[in-house]
């Protein structure tokens, strides 16, 4: 399949950003209702890269953390994938079930939990893109990982790269103002090809 070859301009970018902005808000709404906090989120950040820089954005590639990861498809196509540290699935743990562990062992029941966090988020973010698209999107079942942040990403790069060697990267990072515990990661990370289709359905094709 030929790679799909592009460059973003700053209007492109800017869309981009603000189509993420709009859709986080969304989502944090979500998440604040099932915590009983309020979720803050800086402005997201649109990368063009090469599929092998991107564990390195990522960051912390071998730390340990919580992945829930989902794919869409539609018009569009592509992957959401959140990422919790240590901490924050403890607290989320904590105020969702009670348990108070230290321990990283999730059993069924938390795991779930986990994994339909995730669905809401998703959920909430992609209505927001339907409608400002015009598109009808439907998510998958989420996965639920919890590895090293370079394994749990790396699957996804490997299915991402069949299409291209280069990727945009929408990422976000959200938290409880002034609390380090209860934090994340956001990223949106749409299929190659799908790229152009989604700045054409936002009116400023690549």
């Amino acid at each position: 399949m030929t790679a799909e070859k592009f460059e973003l301009d700053r209007v492109q970018v800017d869309a981009l950003q603000e189509l993420c902005n709009i859709g986080l808000g969304h989502a944090t709404t979500a998440m604040a209702q099932m915590v009983g906090k309020t979720i803050y989120f800086e402005v997201p950040r649109v990368t063009k890269c090469d599929l092998s820089k991107v564990p390195a954005l990522i960051g912390h590639e071998r730390e340990i953390v919580v992945g829930i990861y989902l794919r869409f498809h539609g018009q569009i196509s592509g992957n959401i994938l959140f990422i919790f540290p240590r901490e924050s699935v403890l607290l989320l743990r904590e105020i969702i079930t009670g348990d108070h562990s230290e321990e990283l062992v999730f059993d069924e029941y938390q795991t779930s939990m986990l994994k339909e966090i995730g669905n809401i988020l998703a959920g909430s973010y992609l209505s927001v893109m339907e409608k400002l698209l015009g598109m009808r999107l439907v998510q998958s079942v989420p996965w639920f990982a919890f590895d090293l942040a370079g394994a749990i990403i790396d699957p996804i790069l490997i299915q991402m790269g069949e299409d291209a060697d280069q990727i945009v990267v929408i990422e976000a990072e959200f938290s409880v103002r002034g609390s380090d515990q209860l934090r994340g990661k956001f990223y949106l990370l749409p299929d190659p090809t799908s790229v152009r289709l989604l700045l054409k359905a936002m009116g400023i094709g690549a």
